[in-house]
């Protein structure tokens, strides 16, 4: 696979990595679903490892327990952790999104509360943010905040909310006033999933996964002190937010590309048509250029700037790339694999193939990213 040529620190990182997995091998992946409780407790304890020898949030300031280092560096942690199978970290939401939010927005307060324990996943995070008449529309929600002296009021519906039956907090975007223009008077706040009136409802998936929820609230109070920066300022601190999502969690999961690829190179041997061997090339430089585009804008960013709406770029190509090589294997596996059981090789690809039909949606459908492509990037204008 594609290798960038790395600093002798950056290299220095990668190899004091290695031998703390060597020293603290990660435990194997679990086979359950997402939603058991096997999940989140190798999860769980594997990340509070991690956190334990500070290889998660890397980025994040050396005050709030990270390293200081660039986002180049949090991408080398993350292709050693893939490099050794390792099981995903439970607190991802927490850790690509809530936590460096908190960090450029939040008060004192609200990180002294919240960091420490996103990264150690002592407390799990989920995102309220997609809703059934909204869809990848945030700025269309309806969700909404009755705001008093003592705090807030929600009552609404939040769907595709990964982990919520599992999480401790969320992370949601309201509507605290109406305003003439969809995308102001929306607020950003964080939510304790015990609080009174909130039900959560699983939603089972074609994989057989029930990962997603549709999650209900019914005037669940929130503290003031849970509003993150002011006010109907949501809509800029939940752009800043994806922007987040789109950097590092999307290239931890480009990682799985590689993952499959290096599985199928090893069976390359047993492709003897020509065409599907030209295939798989042609795949692999599909996922060479994709990850090419990703480390240049981990270049950018590690010289300072900020995380921005080019995001969507490394989004969509990687979420569609993923799918059509997810297809190919499932192709190369032939009828057989329509009667293989999960637990077998033929089983993961079945299942691996099924959860990238998700992959387009999640996160901002492939069609959303197209337009924040064309619009912010390319500076089209709209269709009137």
């Amino acid at each position: 696979m594609i290798r960038l040529k790395l600093s002798t620190q950056i290299e220095s990182l990668r190899e004091e990595l290695k031998q703390w997995l060597k020293d603290n091998p990660p435990p194997r992946r679990a086979q359950a679903d997402s939603t058991t409780a096997t999940f989140v407790e190798v999860g769980r304890g594997w990340q509070a490892k991690l956190a334990g020898g500070r290889w998660v949030g890397v980025h994040w300031p050396r005050e709030f327990g990270g390293r200081s280092l660039s986002l180049v560096e949090e991408a080398v942690v993350q292709e050693e952790l893939v490099r050794v199978n390792a099981p995903q970290l439970l607190g991802l939401f927490g850790l690509t999104m809530v936590g460096p939010v908190l960090i450029k927005h939040g008060t004192r307060p609200q990180q002294e509360r919240y960091l420490s324990k996103i990264l150690s996943a002592e407390e799990v995070w989920c995102q309220g943010f997609s809703e059934p008449g909204a869809g990848s529309d945030l700025a269309a929600i309806k969700t909404k905040a009755r705001v008093t002296a003592e705090g807030l009021h929600i009552t609404g519906q939040k769907v595709w909310t990964s982990f919520a039956q599992v999480a401790q907090f969320c992370f949601l975007l309201c509507r605290t006033s109406d305003q003439p223009k969809k995308h102001q008077g929306l607020s950003y706040l964080l939510i304790d999933m015990k609080s009174p009136g909130i039900k959560v409802r699983p939603l089972r998936q074609i994989t057989g996964d029930d990962e997603f929820n549709e999650v209900f609230f019914d005037e669940v109070f929130v503290p003031k002190e849970n509003v993150v920066g002011q006010l109907g300022d949501g809509w800029n601190i939940a752009i800043s937010t994806l922007m987040y999502e789109r950097v590092v969690l999307t290239f931890a999961r480009q990682i799985q590309s590689e993952v499959l690829l290096r599985r199928l190179l090893e069976r390359e041997g047993e492709i003897v048509d020509r065409s599907l061997r030209a295939e798989l090339a042609g795949h692999l430089a599909e996922a060479c250029a994709v990850r090419a585009l990703a480390y240049q804008h981990l270049i950018e960013y590690a010289s300072g700037k900020s995380p921005g709406p080019e995001g969507s770029l490394d989004k969509l190509f990687w979420s569609e790339s993923f799918q059509r090589l997810c297809k190919f294997a499932l192709k190369l596996r032939g009828r057989l694999a329509a009667l293989s059981e999960h637990s077998s090789e033929a089983g993961e690809d079945v299942f691996r193939y099924f959860y990238s039909r998700g992959r387009t949606i999640a996160a901002g459908t492939s069609e959303i990213q197209r337009n924040i492509i064309a619009e912010r990037l390319l500076s089209l204008p709209r269709q009137r």
